[in-house]
């Protein structure tokens, strides 16, 4: 059988070797360890699309081997009505082995007839959000344990639903009881949540920012992950694999798979890698791009685009310049695309495109 590719080019699968988390994921492990008050319990992380946010959500959720019980919250518009009538149901019955309970429904006068019974669930399932969590969590306390929480992509959650969670935890928190929780969602979205009323309580969690990762970084990760599929960069192609990825978690896995799948020797080349780039780049439009363009207003996205085509760095002044604008719409648009993670300052009035790739994406498809 043909070894296995050990690269994994796709969202929200932990690669075989991750790299650059390893603070967080001691400082949450400490919180942990530390319990109640301790700031890294409760965690915002952001990044753009393939910054590597579910990855590091996996890694949290390992505080399962500390003893903590790990609940994941989906985000969706049943993400409360799941929560109380499935998810905290279903824990509270595996945490304690009870599936039923007995209650009188029927009897007779005493010293003639007799009482019956009927089996009901042990957790009434129509209790509300902050009564099951405070059931659940006093449970885990009782067996010296805690409950971590996690919810990816907050952003696609109701505010509303957030409000109700985060309110039921708040409320965990004052009485001292074990629980933790991190989140994660993209860095505009994520803004324009914390603006609502209900989300107080997210505003003064811990904010992990997710940025590019260093080059020695991602050479260990490229180098590692081949190794362990025995098939190992040249030198050479370890340098030039490592330039390509400009620290992006998610091309670490989709340059690295496409190379090593090219590579036909016992070694990775920097043919193999050069062959390989075209692939990677297509791929990063259809995964990574084209879905976060899909999401902009169109005088963003034609701002953006007309930074594309100038060359970076960009002037702000001149861009206004050719869209026709207002110096002080530009900066909107400037400061907007930024908290998006599209676009970076690259020093006075200039601005430089952040997503590797996505220049060149743009230009190809400035008529689309």
């Amino acid at each position: 059988m043909a070894p296995r590719n050990p690269f994994r080019p796709s969202f929200g699968i932990t690669p075989t070797v991750v790299v650059g988390r390893e603070l967080v994921t001691m400082n949450v492990g400490l919180a942990l360890l530390e319990g109640p008050g301790s700031p890294y319990g409760f965690t915002l992380v952001s990044g753009p699309r393939g910054a590597g946010k579910t990855v590091l959500l996996n890694l949290l959720e390992e505080a399962r081997y500390r003893g903590w019980t790990v609940l994941r919250v989906t985000s969706s518009h049943d993400m409360v009505d799941d929560l109380v009538a499935t998810d905290i149901p279903a824990l509270l019955r595996d945490i304690t082995g009870k599936k039923t309970r007995r209650i009188v429904t029927g009897g007779s006068v005493a010293g003639i007839g007799s009482v019956t019974t009927q089996a009901e669930s042990a957790f009434p399932v129509r209790e509300s959000l902050r009564t099951l969590l405070h059931s659940l969590v006093t449970t885990l306390d009782d067996r010296d344990s805690g409950l971590f929480i996690t919810v990816d992509e907050i952003h696609a959650a109701r505010p509303a639903d957030l409000h109700r969670l985060t309110d039921a935890i708040q409320n965990l928190v004052r009485d001292g009881l074990p629980v933790a929780m991190s989140v994660a969602g993209l860095p505009y979205e994520i803004s324009a949540l914390l603006d609502h009323p209900g989300t107080t309580f997210l505003r003064r969690v811990c904010a992990v920012q997710l940025g590019t990762l260093r080059d020695a970084e991602v050479a260990d990760a490229l180098c590692k992950t081949a190794d362990d599929g025995g098939r190992p960069f040249t030198e050479d192609a370890l340098t030039a694999a490592t330039d390509y990825c400009h620290g992006y978690a998610y091309l670490i896995q989709l340059l690295g798979s496409v190379s090593w799948t090219f590579s036909t020797g016992g070694r990775i080349t920097t043919e193999d890698v050069a062959a390989a780039l075209p692939f990677t780049r297509e791929r990063m439009g259809l995964q990574v791009h084209a879905p976060a363009l899909r999401e902009i207003p169109e005088r963003e996205l034609e701002f953006l685009r007309s930074v594309a085509l100038f060359g970076t760095p960009a002037p702000t002044g001149e861009i206004a310049g050719r869209m026709g604008i207002a110096a002080n719409q530009a900066s909107t648009y400037r400061r907007r695309l930024i908290n998006r993670g599209l676009i970076s300052p690259a020093g006075h009035g200039l601005v430089d495109i952040e997503v590797p790739y996505l220049a060149a994406y743009l230009r190809d498809h400035a008529e689309d």
